[in-house]
């Protein structure tokens, strides 16, 4: 379990939050929506281990980040999966490129496996065949969905998503849904962060926890709920 406590965030001068609680319960998707400027990378930035909040803490398992033992935190935030809002990264670089990396960066796949594993990750995300395929020649959607299987690869049991729903688009939606909430299934834990939810998963989710600026809705997964709440998106 990852939860926050009492946490807050000074910028510019100025408290942006402060006194905020989240629990983030293992095997669950989550999705945390907020408005432009909330701090929701921020949010995922504390919560990964990468940025000390300016108040509060965050524990992982009932361990203190950044008021316990402080050599925690490292190790912590190279077990979890990223996908940024922005992936910044040489445009010449392959689709093929970006799964070597996060093999290098993880437990390390070999290479006949990382292949046959890379392959099955991008037809997951609706990118078959795509290996060869340059970043510099990636459509928005394409170069975000690239990024998450690649950081599927390592197979973290958390991971961080910032703006990926929106960032790989409507048509990618439904694709989305199944695939976060399979790795839920699973026993893994994801946080997306948001500007808004697609209102079918809102419905589908019920009704959120307010957290300061932040809405958060726990994603129903099937298998582990006694019913689906209010239906599936379509």
């Amino acid at each position: 379990m990852i939860e926050g406590f009492r946490l807050g965030v000074y910028t510019r001068g100025k408290t942006l939050w402060d006194g905020l609680d989240f629990a983030f319960g293992d095997g669950v998707a989550w999705l945390v929506a907020g408005p432009p400027s909330s701090g929701k990378t921020l949010l995922l930035s504390i919560l990964r281990g990468e940025r000390r909040p300016d108040a509060g803490d965050v524990l992982v398992s009932g361990e203190s980040l950044y008021r316990g033992n402080a050599a925690l935190a490292l190790p912590w935030r190279a077990s979890c999966g990223y996908v940024p809002e922005q992936a910044i990264v040489d445009a010449r670089l392959t689709v093929e490129d970006l799964f070597r990396r996060s093999a290098l960066a993880g437990v390390g796949v070999p290479g006949r496996d990382r292949k046959d594993r890379a392959d099955r990750l991008l037809g997951m995300v609706g990118l078959p065949g795509a290996s060869g395929w340059r970043i510099a020649e990636l459509s928005i959607s394409e170069r975000v969905r690239a990024f998450l299987a690649a950081e599927l690869l390592r197979g973290p049991k958390f991971l961080f998503c910032d703006g990926v729903v929106a960032g790989a688009g409507i048509p990618c939606r439904e694709m989305l849904w199944g695939l976060f909430r399979a790795l839920a299934r699973e026993g893994n834990t994801v946080i997306l962060a948001e500007r808004t939810i697609p209102e079918r998963w809102a419905l589908a989710a019920g009704d959120a926890e307010t957290v300061g600026p932040f809405r958060v809705y726990r994603l129903p997964v099937p298998g582990k709920e006694g019913k689906e709440a209010k239906g599936e998106p379509g």
